[in-house]
């Protein structure tokens, strides 16, 4: 009988963190949203997460007349870090154009299905699940 007292915090102790491992954040999927650019413009950006990385895509906004070449490509990125209410990435732009954003952001989740955030030069990302 003692065994069993045992036995039930151990199996309780078991349920709670598997419960808790399938609880992690899921941030894969597309997202979509504004972003401010560099030169202080608004752009369209398209977030894909997918496994440790994905693709960064950013295209001008309507009533944005630009000739920046890193536009409407796919800028590689990793995921850094990820908890319930944070997620981190690092953007690659460099590995497909010189010159294009090469830079880390800090994503808030404000909830479920929206993301907001900066880069680490400051500027804003707000993003919603696709």
């Amino acid at each position: 009988m003692q065994a069993l007292f045992k036995i039930v915090p151990l199996l309780a102790l078991v349920a709670s963190v598997a419960q808790a491992q399938t609880a992690a954040p899921n941030y894969q999927g597309q997202w979509t949203g504004m972003a401010t650019a560099a030169t202080g413009a608004q752009v369209r950006v398209l977030l894909t997460i997918k496994g440790p990385g994905g693709v960064l895509r950013m295209t001008p906004s309507a009533n944005y007349v630009t000739i920046d070449q890193c536009h409407d490509r796919d800028l590689p990125l990793s995921v850094e870090s990820q908890t319930a209410s944070e997620l981190n990435i690092s953007i690659k732009g460099d590995t497909v154009l010189k010159g294009c954003l090469t830079e880390t952001a800090t994503l808030k989740a404000i909830d479920a299905n929206t993301l907001q955030g900066t880069l680490k030069d400051g500027r804003t990302m707000k993003l919603v699940r696709k």
